[in-house]
């Protein structure tokens, strides 16, 4: 029997320059799962903002937020725009004005008479997916990736390139007061689609070339959350950032990951099943997606309990 499961895990670890200069970091991701919505966010403070890691802070956790409860509403939306309603412009207008307005009210909470909005200055990067739909939106640089099954091999492609203003160290803030006219979206089936990448430009440096797209060893960041725990695949990013990519940028790094896992339930070990079934205790968190296939969703709130052991067996 096989199963199928997304998961989540991001990262955000101090760079070299701030940790000689005590400057926190300013780098945030979130990730949040409900009704069948799991989103994830990445946000990048601007180092010329002082108070840029309370931004990031609350860009990741706002995007979260919308995202689960706005799913559909953003979706249709946007399929209405792709296909070049008579209304398209002003709705596009609309739905990127609405993202950012709730981004931007969450920072608002934050105000007080030593920090102002223009303080909490950062990027932001944001995805979910649902029932074989994706959303994915971006401000600023850093990158987004996604992983493909394409026939028997798999690849990793960019989905959301970045954006400077002519020069490395320049980019655009949700705080920017044209910030929507920055603010790409995407949407689509997930089809092929097994996972979804983000990075600050401090990985960017390293993972991603403008002529080249993603590094081939890029796919290695969802291959290895296979099989394992979250909390133990946190401490690997971790360590990859601080460890690898730190040799190479001494800015602050951060990754976050969405991964459609696919595992044999036969070598999965007692412990790793634990948490792969954890949440799950009725037939409406199942899909059958194939004939031996299942996708658990615990994040389907469960209609009453029901006898799962042939999962477990």
């Amino acid at each position: 029997m096989m199963l199928q499961k997304w998961k989540q895990c991001g990262t955000a670890v101090q760079g070299v320059d701030h940790i000689h200069a005590g400057v926190p970091c300013q780098d945030n991701v979130a990730f949040a799962a409900a009704n069948g919505v799991h989103a994830i966010a990445l946000s990048d403070g601007g180092g010329s903002r002082k108070f840029s890691h309370v931004g990031s802070l609350c860009a990741t956790r706002a995007a979260c937020d919308f995202l689960l409860q706005k799913f559909e509403n953003v979706y249709s939306r946007m399929q209405r725009i792709a296909v070049a309603d008579a209304k398209a412009k002003k709705m596009l207008l609309a739905l990127r004005l609405e993202i950012l307005d709730a981004v931007l009210n969450a920072m608002r909470a934050e105000v007080t008479e030593e920090r102002t909005l223009y303080d909490f200055g950062c990027t932001l990067q944001f995805a979910a997916v649902k029932d074989g739909r994706y959303i994915v939106g971006h401000v600023g640089d850093g990158v987004i990736a996604a992983l493909y099954q394409r026939g028997l091999s798999r690849c990793v492609q960019v989905l959301s390139h970045p954006e400077n203003a002519g020069a490395p160290n320049v980019t655009f803030f949700v705080t920017d007061h044209d910030a929507e006219a920055h603010l790409r979206l995407s949407h689509g089936e997930c089809g092929q689609l097994e996972g979804i990448l983000m990075m600050s430009d401090g990985p960017e440096e390293v993972l991603y070339s403008p002529a080249n797209g993603m590094h081939q060893n890029t796919q290695k960041l969802f291959d290895n959350f296979k099989g394992v725990k979250h909390g133990e695949y946190e401490a690997a990013l971790s360590k990859f950032l601080s460890g690898n990519i730190a040799r190479h940028s001494f800015d602050d790094l951060s990754l976050c990951l969405l991964y459609l896992e696919t595992a044999d339930r036969s070598k999965l070990s007692p412990a790793y099943c634990s948490e792969l079934f954890e949440g799950v205790t009725a037939r409406n968190q199942l899909k059958r997606v194939s004939s031996y296939t299942w996708l658990l969703d615990p994040s389907i709130p469960p209609s009453g309990e029901d006898d799962l052991s042939f999962l477990r067996c």
